[in-house]
């Protein structure tokens, strides 16, 4: 299990634009940097962005809509959500440097024309597709 202190969260999060911040509980269970937006659309609804990089190291929005019940614990989802390649040209190394770089570049405004102009993705059996958001 990977390991993080409170001051290298700070460093991260203070080097990002847009309230992009560090993922930590990603971090803790994958041991992968990933950095995240939320977007309230209603008192019940948001939407999380995920800044990182798929498995050919490019690097990608993934994007998927919660339900919140108020009063309730926890959130929830379902489906596989949306996945945008932001940077087509591979990387040789996964460098949350160049995510925090980016997120100046992702404002809400941006976020919400990206999550409008892409498509949900696509099943391949297994899990079941998100419905359009």
């Amino acid at each position: 299990m990977a390991k993080i202190t409170t001051e290298q969260v700070k460093k991260v999060n203070s080097k990002c634009s847009n309230k992009w911040r560090l993922d930590t509980q990603y971090y803790l269970y994958h041991g992968e940097k990933r950095l995240i937006n939320i977007i309230e659309l209603d008192k019940e609804n948001y939407l999380q962005f995920a800044l990182c990089y798929n498995n050919q190291n490019q690097m990608i929005l993934h994007i998927s809509k919660f339900y919140h019940k108020q009063g309730a614990n926890y959130a929830s989802t379902s489906g596989l959500g949306k996945c945008k390649v932001l940077v087509e040209t591979p990387v040789k190394r996964k460098n949350v440097n160049n995510l925090i770089n980016y997120t100046n570049q992702l404002d809400h405004t941006r976020l919400l024309e990206l999550n409008k102009s892409t498509p949900v993705s696509k099943s391949n059996g297994l899990i079941l597709e998100s419905e359009a958001f």
